[in-house]
């Protein structure tokens, strides 16, 4: 063979070589990128199972508050008939009820009750402030309705047994109206010695609710409720309920 055919089979080896050593490259290339592919999805796959763990954590954590508040909702009515309205023979009962209540809202909320006070001749008029802001969270996260307090003034000082009555009004009120509005806005007040709940239910499109077994507890308090529409605007329902006071009291 000539010089020239050697140099021929020399190049083809060469070239041959070099295709070779290229497609070894391309192929580990290619099972490095299928394997960070796998690695990839794997990892995505796990996040995925997680956040479905937790949303069905969360979603069994909303029932089970929801179940707990209703059943919560119940026993304050109960109770609330029970307690009539306040003289200094049933003081400390109604004191030992407003305790009882705030620390089953401690409860639901999960959030710890740090100094209450329950002694004889207590003002409630800051703990009033706080158990309403307290029961309002649980109704956000129990609805979705966002509901602030957005101001109370009772005056100098508030008894046990109004205390425990006005926060079960603000209970009833915002659970009666919270699922058909798009936000709530309390009010707590005073009118001569009518103490005045005051929940503004804005977005509210439907007509007004039936309230007559609501209205028949609020008779035995001495109370009235009014139902309407805001005259200054066409989308809100408001709900006052003005609490007299007894001869007695």
């Amino acid at each position: 063979m000539s010089v020239a055919g050697w140099i021929v089979l020399a190049v083809l080896a060469v070239a041959l070589v070099v295709a070779e050593v290229g497609w070894l490259r391309a192929s580990a290339g290619r099972k490095q990128v299928e394997a960070d592919l796998t690695e990839r999805l794997d990892r995505e796959q796990a996040a995925r199972r997680e956040a479905t763990k937790a949303n069905e954590h969360l979603e069994t954590r909303m029932r089970s508050l929801r179940n707990e508040l209703a059943e919560a909702h119940q026993t304050n009515a109960e109770l609330t008939t029970r307690v009539g309205r306040s003289n200094p023979a049933e003081s400390g009962r109604a004191l030992g009820l407003w305790a009882l209540e705030r620390h089953r809202q401690a409860r639901l909320a999960g959030t710890p009750l740090l100094g209450l006070v329950v002694g004889p001749g207590a003002d409630l008029t800051a703990g009033l402030a706080d158990a309403i802001r307290l029961e309002l969270e649980v109704l956000r996260e129990d609805v979705g309705t966002h509901a602030e307090l957005v101001g109370i003034d009772l005056g100098d000082t508030v008894d046990p047994h109004e205390a425990l009555t006005i926060l079960r009004i603000v209970q009833e009120l915002t659970a009666t109206l919270a699922k058909r509005a798009d936000e709530l806005s309390v009010s707590v007040g005073r009118d001569d010695r009518d103490a005045v709940v005051r929940v503004a239910a804005i977005g509210w499109a439907d007509a007004p609710p039936n309230a007559t077994a609501f209205e028949a507890g609020l008779a035995a308090l001495d109370g009235t409720l009014d139902l309407r529409a805001d005259p200054d605007a066409s989308d809100t329902l408001l709900a006052v309920v003005r609490l007299g006071q007894s001869d007695d009291a």
